[in-house]
């Protein structure tokens, strides 16, 4: 039952439309985690049940609900009555506030069914979250080459768009969500203040948590010195992401070099926010340009990061793009065969490693793969 768990309900019974997540893993003396349950497009609040469960069947427990803004964040204590005098006068009441729940597998999908007061009870039945296998995305045509794909970039808006390149199609997925952690909230609350304390001293910016900007700039921090956060990586440069693309790209290990393409204006036009909350929220992608400080690479990479709550980022986007009749991501597969000649513009350019991260380790590499690299004809 570990894992990730989705479900959308339509719109039955006259009970408005809702999303259902639910984020568990295996903390060795059982199942832990949460479950999340918004409206989308309606003003009433979400929910949110800490889940706990034993480490042997029968998967039963006892949860106690907790109130959520809409758009996401844990409701004050005032706002929960007011919330609660709402839902019992527009909706019959708000729901059970403590819930006896059981979890099974039902094929590959799992099944929660609850009762609570008053003889009401229910099923779910949720998708899982897929994270492996390669991208379903095609590769666009009409940048089936590395000229075709430098003359589209140099042709559009600077920053409409950002660009991501790895060296194998594989879905678009956290750092975080490529881990055997699915607990999100846990990561939040217990993780990033650890390392916070860890790493506060060696920072020369003053940065605080608590404040949004500054924990944007935290977890990039985090996440540009290997550890796992629910960002993904991108630049403003489609050139930055086309070395990163093709600079580890190996011809012996199979590599085929993906640049993904995201349409940020349209996305931010959508459904951007100015500020982002993660776990305790509905399903979302968030486009996060955090402040520079105590990150060098920031600056060269021209980075900017998503950050999001979902473990297949790609799925969300493509049930978006369904629904809003438009495309938001799109990818420009390279033949790996272009790799020497690629490299050698992007050095011309003055992106190579030595500049992307700048230090001791990157002047290494640099000199690396300018001394050790075989001769190539040009």
């Amino acid at each position: 039952m570990i894992g990730q768990w989705l479900a959308n309900i339509e719109e039955d019974d006259g009970g408005p439309p809702s999303s259902i997540r639910i984020e568990l893993e295996d903390r060795g003396t059982g199942c832990f985690g949460h479950a999340y349950l918004f409206f989308p497009g309606r003003d009433l609040p979400g929910f949110l049940y800490p889940v706990r469960l034993p480490k042997e069947p029968p998967y039963k427990t006892t949860v106690n609900v907790l109130y959520l803004y809409p758009h996401g964040g844990t409701m004050t204590v005032a706002d929960r009555k007011t919330a609660e005098e709402y839902l019992t006068e527009k909706h019959g009441g708000p729901p059970p506030a403590i819930m006896d729940v059981k979890f099974s597998m039902d094929g590959d999908n799992l099944k929660v069914e609850w009762s609570g007061d008053n003889d009401r009870n229910g099923f779910v039945v949720l998708t899982k979250s897929d994270t492996s296998g390669p991208s379903e995305l095609i590769g666009r045509a009409d940048l089936a080459s590395w000229d075709e794909f430098r003359q589209w970039a140099v042709s559009q808006r600077p920053r409409n768009y950002l660009f991501r390149g790895q060296r194998d199609p594989h879905k678009l997925v956290s750092s975080f969500h490529r881990t055997w952690r699915n607990d999100l909230r846990a990561w939040i609350m217990d993780d990033v203040s650890t390392l916070f304390g860890a790493v506060a001293e060696r920072l020369n910016y003053p940065l605080q948590m608590g404040n949004l900007q500054h924990n944007a700039a935290i977890w990039s921090i985090l996440q540009h010195h290997g550890y796992p956060t629910p960002m993904l990586d991108w630049s403003y440069s489609p050139f930055v992401a086309a070395y990163f693309a093709f600079h580890d790209a190996d011809q012996q290990a199979g590599c085929a070099p993906r640049i993904f393409i995201f349409d940020q204006a349209r996305w931010n036009e959508r459904y951007g926010r100015l500020e982002f909350i993660v776990d305790a929220a509905p399903n979302q992608l968030v486009v996060v340009e955090s402040m520079s400080a105590a990150n060098p690479r920031h600056g060269p990479q021209q980075a900017v990061s998503t950050v999001t709550n979902l473990a297949d980022v790609e799925s969300f986007v493509r049930r978006k793009e369904q629904e809003d009749q438009v495309s938001y991501l799109t990818v420009c597969d390279l033949l790996l065969e272009s790799r020497p000649q690629i490299m050698r513009e992007l050095e011309l350019m003055g992106i190579t490693y030595g500049s992307l991260f700048p230090g001791l380790d990157g002047i290494c590499r640099d000199m690396r793969d300018r001394l050790f690299t075989p001769p190539v004809d040009v």
